[in-house]
């Protein structure tokens, strides 16, 4: 198998654990407290600040000019949907977007930052993988099962599940893979646990837009008891 398919199926667990949040059930039936979702919406704010400019660092990176204009379009096309559908919820609910980022979006922030400060493309995207292919696969899980007439969050639904971002998320697998072939073992090795780490991550972002601060979130390091 590719190395997106093996790193998908040992991610499998995680993925399912996403699907089974209360955040996630809520906001496809539109009966997620608005209180929650303000939050989770705040601290995704402070977060894709930073996941955008590190977009644009990882196509630095890169030395294909062909992938790294691919990547530096799909990383401003989501940049820009994603801004819009922001400020459209933003004012609606009339979200709060000066605060502290949490545990869950520093140590993430940091996670993928370290992943590009290695020097290595082929780690650095296994880390920012999972914020755009496991987003993709939650919207369209959602929009499967989403109750959209008179859901108050549906334009983040649409967002995520739409056909223009799947395409870009599906172009960006295949580079995936393509580097994943051209390299080591080791790399291969350190490009997964990047990869894991992260989906972790993402289990972690969600979980806490729903319980919030005060909560137990160390579970963000404790990755083999998840595979």
């Amino acid at each position: 198998m590719s190395w997106t398919k093996d790193v998908w199926a040992e991610s499998a667990r995680i993925f399912e654990g996403i699907k089974d949040l209360p955040f996630i059930k809520e906001l496809a039936d539109g009966s997620l407290e608005p209180s929650r979702f303000d939050r989770y919406i705040a601290q995704d704010e402070l977060y894709i600040g930073n996941y955008g400019r590190q977009m644009f660092q990882l196509a630095d990176m890169m030395t294909d000019p062909g992938q790294q204009e691919m990547f530096r379009l799909f990383a401003q096309s989501g940049i820009d949907g994603e801004k819009a559908m922001h400020e459209l919820l933003i004012g609606r609910f009339g979200i709060d977007t000066q605060v502290t980022p949490s545990v869950v979006t520093s140590t993430y922030n940091n996670h993928t930052q370290a992943a590009i400060d290695s020097g290595s493309k082929e780690v650095a995207l296994a880390a920012m993988l999972p914020c755009m292919w496991i987003y993709n696969e939650v919207g369209l899980y959602i929009r499967s099962i989403a109750s959209l007439e008179g859901n108050p969050y549906k334009e983040w639904v649409l967002e995520y599940g739409n056909e223009e971002f799947t395409e870009g998320v599906n172009s960006v697998l295949a580079l995936a893979d393509e580097w994943a072939e051209a390299v080591d073992e080791d790399t291969r090795a350190r490009m997964t646990h990047a990869y894991l780490e992260a989906a972790l991550f993402e289990y972690a972002f969600w979980d806490y837009g729903y319980r919030g601060p005060g909560k137990d979130y160390s579970y963000m390091n404790s990755l083999k008891e998840w595979l």
